[in-house]
Parts: structure tokens; C-alpha cells; sequence
């Protein structure tokens, strides 16, 4: 080695690897972007708009199918400019617009139609703040340790979704909803704006580094790395592809209609509005638990099989909130489907790097998203409709038998190419 090399490579060592600061960003910026503000947020402000306005709940979940479908249509189209354009700066247009959008619910009058309206323009403009960006960046930065990065980066929806139903609950309590949704507006443009703008980078190379700190041999450190994997054509000419698809379609159409109706369906049973964000926020704090424990065994073990062993639990807490339980138990139930958020959305990032490689990473995992998004507003309004004429209990049943379905859908995943660093069998 030259003397100038070994003097670069002094230096580079001197030099704190940024890509942990990168997942912190990462972890802010979902924690408030519109994935968990709208999972977490919808059915809280739902109730009080409801009962000023006199709409139906089955007309007022439909707006989650203006968002979803929206989503579907457009993640795709977000992962192209996301791989053409660098993530940070479409991750910062995506929270100006969503901050701008919160804060014109104070306007909302009793025309559903401009409900549907102002979350169809969530959907579009603030895409940029949901996993489709950030999850290019955490798998640029890390290879070995991919699996641990994106468990505690996407860890950001559990934390998130964990507070933002006590804020939103107290801020209705306290000031009704129009104002509730001018304070969440204000409270995602001071944490997650001046956090993502300082910590965020796109990739190592911008700073000189490698990924997971990896120190090279040359001083040619910023050169760009070849990036290898499938085109987007390529990907779906593939068993693969549309195995996972259709599978997380099917969990995700699960999973995020208990997510939506678990509010309703414990204050139906006579549980305070404050008593059941709490429930809900709980939930939220077992997704934190579920992404960091499944990050870290994605990186050990086979990702498919991690993700059923989550599913388990989730299975049981739906059947748990289809029988009339004591409160304490709907919290037992809440956090056991929690686990289950943890297994879903890190996973399908982990799967699409290691089957599908990084060339067109964000183009693959938009379409992937975008139907899992899709699952997210057609499952709460179907099962708004099941609760309509057979009640929570048949609800809950089916959502559970649509879990057990993911669980055999997950024993079919072929393995990782052997090209791949972590090709657990």
C-alpha cells in the first residue's frame, strides 16, 4: 500500500461512520411521515368528524381508498424519481406538502367529497415521506447489518404511531379537531424537517464512505460502486415477484384493517375515546419492539420464516378481539397484532434488496408498496362493511383467517440468489 493511500485511509478511519446518524433521520422522518400519521391518526380524528358531520362509517373509510389507490398508482412513478433524483430532497418536498395539507383539514366542511379529496392529495404529494424513499437510503448505507438498519429506521412507525394518537386525542379534547389538525401540522414540520435536512445523506459515497464503514484499500473512496441487480421489467417476469405481492397484499389487507377499526370497534364495546388511543398507541409501541428483534433476525436467519414466526401472535389478538373481552385483555390483543406490523413493510424492503438487488430497488419496492397500500384501504373499508351486517366478532375472524392464509403463503419463498451476502436458507 502507498504511503498516500495509507495516509487516506488514516484519515477515513478518524472519521465516525454516518450512516447510524442516517438511520436516525430515517427513523424521524417515518415516525412522522404520512404512512404512520395516517394509520395511526385516521380513526382518532374520524369519530369526532363523524359526528359533526352525520356520515356513515363505511362513507367515511372510503377516503382510505382514494389514499390507497392513489398510493398504488403513484409509488411506483416515486421510485423511479427516487432512484433519478437522490431520496433527501424528495423526502423534504413530501413533508412541506403533507405539513400544508394537515393543516387545511381546519377548513373541512360537511362535503365529503373534499375529505376524499384532501387525503387522495396526501396520498400523491407526500409519498416522498413513506417507505419507498427512506428504504432506498438504509439499504445503500448497509449491506451486513441491513436487516438491523431497516428494523430500527422503520421502528420510527411504532414510535410514531405510538404518540401521535395520545397527541391527536388531547389536542381534540382540549381545542376539537380543526385545531388538532393545525398542532399535528406544526408538531411534524419541527421534528421532522430540521432532523431529516441535517442527518440525512443519500449514500456513503456522498461522504466519503462505504457501507456498514467498510474502509478501502485506495484513496478512490468517492467513486461511485457499480450497482447490480434486476430492472423492473426483469423483476416482474419472475415467480417471485408476484409470490410476494400477492402475500403481502393478503397481510397487509389484514393487518391494517385491525390497525383502523381497533378505536371503533373498543369504543362500540363502551371504551373511553382517551382509553382506546391508548390502546391503539400501545399496539404502535409493540410494531417498535417487532421491527428492531425482526431487523436483527433478518440478519441470522431465513426473512420469510422471521416474518411468519410475527405473524403467530397477530393471528391469536384478532381472535382475542372477536369475543368480548375485559379491557385490560383488548390491550393484550392490541399488542399482539402489533408484532405483526413489525413483520411486514421492513421485511418486504429486506426481500426486495436481496432478491431483486439495488439497480432499480425503489421502482420494485413502489409497486410492491403501492399494493400493499392498496390492501390498506380496500381491507378497512370490506371490513367496515362485514362489521355492518355480522359485527366485530365475524370481523375479526376473517381478518385472522387471512393471516393464517399469509403464514402458508410465506413457506413458499424460494431462496435468496447465492449472489446475496445474506442468503439464509
Amino acid at each position: 500500500m502507498s504511503l498516500t493511500a495509507r495516509y487516506s485511509r488514516t484519515m477515513i478511519e478518524r472519521v465516525p461512520f454516518h450512516g447510524w446518524r442516517v438511520v436516525l433521520a430515517a427513523t424521524v422522518g417515518l415516525a412522522c411521515g404520512i404512512a404512520t400519521l395516517g394509520a395511526s391518526t385516521f380513526s382518532i380524528f374520524v369519530g369526532p368528524i363523524r359526528l359533526e358531520t352525520g356520515w356513515s362509517q363505511s362513507a367515511a373509510f372510503a377516503a382510505l381508498i382514494a389514499v390507497t389507490f392513489a398510493a398504488a398508482l403513484m409509488s411506483p412513478l416515486m421510485g423511479a424519481i427516487v432512484d433519478r433524483f437522490g431520496a433527501k430532497r424528495v423526502i423534504l418536498i413530501g413533508f412541506v406538502c403533507e405539513i400544508l395539507i394537515f393543516a387545511s383539514f381546519a377548513l373541512q366542511g360537511p362535503d365529503i367529497w373534499s375529505f376524499y379529496l384532501r387525503y387522495f392529495l396526501l396520498s400523491v404529494f407526500a409519498l416522498g415521506t413513506t417507505h419507498v424513499a427512506f428504504a432506498r437510503v438504509i439499504t445503500l448505507w448497509f449491506d451486513r447489518r441491513r436487516g438491523l438498519a431497516l428494523g430500527i429506521a422503520l421502528s420510527g412507525v411504532g414510535i410514531g404511531g405510538f404518540v401521535w394518537p395520545l397527541f391527536v386525542q388531547a389536542m381534540i379534547e382540549a381545542h376539537g379537531w380543526r385545531i388538532a389538525y393545525l398542532l399535528l401540522a406544526l408538531a411534524i414540520g419541527a421534528v421532522a424537517l430540521p432532523t431529516v435536512g441535517w442527518l440525512l445523506r443519500d449514500d456513503p459515497a456522498s461522504v466519503g464512505q462505504r457501507p456498514d464503514g467498510d474502509l478501502s484499500d485506495t484513496i478512490e473512496i468517492r467513486a461511485a460502486q457499480p450497482v447490480t441487480g434486476m430492472t423492473l421489467g426483469e423483476a416482474v417476469r419472475t415467480k417471485t415477484f408476484w409470490i410476494i405481492l400477492i402475500t403481502f397484499f393478503v397481510i397487509g389487507f389484514a393487518i391494517q384493517s385491525a390497525l383502523m377499526h381497533l378505536v371503533p370497534l373498543l369504543t362500540s364495546r363502551g371504551i373511553s375515546p382517551m382509553a382506546a388511543a391508548m390502546a391503539q398507541s400501545m399496539m404502535f409501541l409493540a410494531v417498535t419492539t417487532g421491527r428492531l428483534v425482526t431487523g436483527w433476525l433478518m440478519d441470522r436467519f431465513f426473512a420469510p420464516h422471521v416474518a411468519l414466526a410475527f405473524l403467530l401472535a397477530p393471528i391469536a389478538g384478532l381472535a382475542m378481539l372477536a369475543m368480548d373481552i375485559p379491557d385490560g385483555l383488548a390491550v393484550v390483543a392490541a399488542l399482539m397484532i402489533g408484532l405483526a406490523v413489525g413483520a411486514e413493510v421492513d421485511v418486504l424492503a429486506y426481500l426486495n434488496s436481496r432478491y431483486f438487488g439495488m439497480l432499480h430497488f425503489s421502482r420494485i419496492y413502489g409497486s410492491f408498496y403501492g399494493i400493499y397500500s392498496l390492501s390498506g384501504g380496500v381491507g378497512p373499508l370490506a371490513t367496515a362493511m362485514i362489521v355492518e351486517r355480522g359485527g366485530y366478532t365475524a370481523g375479526m375472524l376473517t381478518l385472522s383467517g387471512l393471516l393464517i392464509a399469509g403464514c402458508l403463503a410465506l413457506l413458499a419463498f424460494p431462496r435468496f440468489p447465492e449472489t446475496s451476502t445474506s442468503a439464509k436458507a
